[in-house]
């Protein structure tokens, strides 16, 4: 038995598939029953016995026991290490003024977003000019380049820092921090943030998740422009009663997707064009266009999007330890106890699926025919 051991949560999501949720570390793990009970058995032995597997145990050899025992030892001290969020140097905007700006609104709230110089509004702007506004603002950001980095602050409150190899995390935090604005939340309030895509048509709800290059934004153009209404592009947040959030960024369309997007919406062509980096090279922004604006909905199926001329129409199950562990790497999820919960209730009422296709059409009726 294992002493001070901090809280975790334990429940069986699939067939022979558990998840484990450790409070110190916010890790999650995914294993199969007899290394659940392995596990749990290391924790505390009196009230986890390991009687319904010792037929399973008994086959093992001692030394290959061994080196299961040891490597739970190693998983169980990692995930009992109190997990160290970054430290940030404090820095203070002393009431600066910045000439460059834009302001944004949404659901009646309006940002505006001060810049040190004016490339750095095309970290922002490219995303949110259909939402510009020239209302009155009800909350100030700040972004500003020095010494190579790029600080954030809010009512002239330090938030944090930033070098040229983390820019993803600074998008993901002025996103959040955008959304929570938004909707009139506390960061607290969130339970996840996954990398995926939210769509709505009529009562039914998915998310579409993959490996960037796979299609997701071109899948959600494509059913967008099929009576889908988007909800979120690749930022994708849930509240803990499971309801997934509007985060009003548009999507964003790569070259390689220009000739269909066009074929898609008239309108594609007059919208500007961004060179991002040498990667992802030019891009466009394309916003919502949906016949009804939805601020949250429920959303219980997620598919795993992959696109190739070279592989099969079809959609199919697949399970859910499976789908987390492709899900959990690109997402973030709050570390409180009630979130973590409230985040392995959403997985065991979730159907997860693995969707390949060549053909839109096809993907259509597939993508229908689970509602």
């Amino acid at each position: 038995m294992i002493t001070n051991f901090s809280k975790f949560i334990c429940e069986k999501i699939d067939s022979n598939t558990n998840i484990i949720w450790f409070e110190k570390s916010n890790k999650y793990i995914i294993i199969n029953d007899l290394l659940k009970s392995l596990i749990l058995n290391k924790i505390d032995g009196n009230k986890y016995p390991l009687n319904q597997f010792s037929s399973e145990i008994n086959v093992l050899k001692p030394n290959n026991l061994r080196t299961i025992f040891n490597d739970i030892d190693s998983l169980l001290k990692e995930c009992n290490t109190e997990s160290k969020e970054k430290i940030h140097k404090e820095l203070s905007i002393k009431d600066e003024k910045f000439a460059y700006y834009s302001k944004f609104k949404f659901n009646n709230r309006v940002v505006k977003i001060e810049y040190s110089n004016r490339d750095l509004s095309n970290l922002i702007d490219p995303k949110f000019v259909h939402i510009k506004s020239d209302d009155n603002e009800q909350i100030v950001f700040k972004i500003q380049e020095k010494n190579k980095r790029i600080y954030l602050f809010k009512q002239d409150k330090f938030i944090g820092g930033w070098g040229v190899s983390e820019m993803h995390e600074f998008q993901g935090k002025i996103s959040m921090e955008l959304t929570s604005f938004f909707h009139n939340r506390q960061e607290s309030d969130w339970t996840a943030i996954f990398h995926g895509s939210t769509l709505s048509h009529m009562n039914n709800c998915i998310m579409l998740t993959g490996e960037s290059g796979n299609g997701k934004s071109s899948l959600s153009t494509i059913l967008m422009a099929n009576n889908f209404s988007l909800i979120a592009d690749d930022f994708s947040p849930m509240s803990k009663e499971g309801l997934h959030y509007n985060f009003p960024s548009a999507i964003s369309i790569k070259e390689g997707f220009y000739s269909s997007a066009k074929n898609l919406f008239k309108s594609f062509d007059k919208l500007k064009e961004y060179y991002i980096n040498d990667i992802k090279g030019n891009v466009k922004y394309l916003p919502a266009n949906n016949n009804e604006l939805i601020i949250y909905k429920r959303c219980n199926k997620v598919l795993n999007v992959k696109f190739g001329l070279d592989l099969k129409n079809e959609i199919k199950t697949v399970n859910k330890g499976k789908a987390l562990e492709q899900i959990l790497p690109d997402a973030w999820i709050s570390k409180d106890f009630n979130h973590a919960k409230s985040f392995i209730d959403w997985v065991k009422s979730s159907l997860f699926y693995d969707l390949t296709y060549n053909d839109n059409d096809k993907m259509l009726k597939m993508i229908k025919d689970i509602f």
